[in-house]
């Protein structure tokens, strides 16, 4: 075999390697799911996650709690809101990993289940804003809006960077 041969073929795999890494983490995404599920235990009130628990209720009984860990999170549940039923999670900005995310809003979405309500949101917009939220946080971009992150139904699509940058009345 030729020097042209052997480059042809180095070429073809390493343009091949993404590929391989994009339907591998399809893969691992899918284990990440049931991986989440089996590390959440929910009851009224807590979700617990392998990282902490998520304390989810009216602001009382968020106010209410005391020695909170790290990887604790403070979810005011106004799933029941007529107008737009809503999870918020205060201090949102404090969770970077983007793994740790995806196991508290997998925990939401369990809870939902148990408790459901008319809050009907996807995993992927979930995702999506909150990350939208950190990242316009992380610039300076009106933290007074995105140190927690509101994901109501009517803001499914407010991910989007622009969201945040074009004025508002808020």
């Amino acid at each position: 075999m030729n020097g042209k041969g052997i480059v042809k073929k180095i070429t073809l795999f390493t343009s091949m390697i993404p590929l391989l890494f994009i339907l591998k983490s399809s893969d691992i995404k899918k284990d990440m799911t049931y991986i989440y599920r089996s590390n959440i235990k929910v009851s009224k009130g807590k979700i617990e996650y392998s990282k902490g628990t998520i304390y989810i209720g009216d602001s009382d009984y968020l106010d209410s709690q005391e020695d909170l860990g790290f990887y604790d999170v403070l979810a005011l549940d106004e799933r029941n809101d007529d107008k737009d039923p809503n999870i918020k999670i205060i201090d949102s900005y404090r969770f970077h990993n983007p793994e740790i995310r995806e196991e508290i809003i997998e925990g939401l979405l369990m809870y939902e289940e148990k408790y459901p309500s008319d809050w009907n949101r996807t995993r992927k917009t979930l995702s999506r804003e909150w990350q939208g939220h950190n990242t316009a946080h992380f610039f300076g971009l009106k933290q007074h809006r995105t140190t927690d992150v509101d994901l109501n139904n009517k803001d499914e699509d407010s991910y989007r960077l622009s969201y945040y940058l074009l004025p508002s009345g808020k």
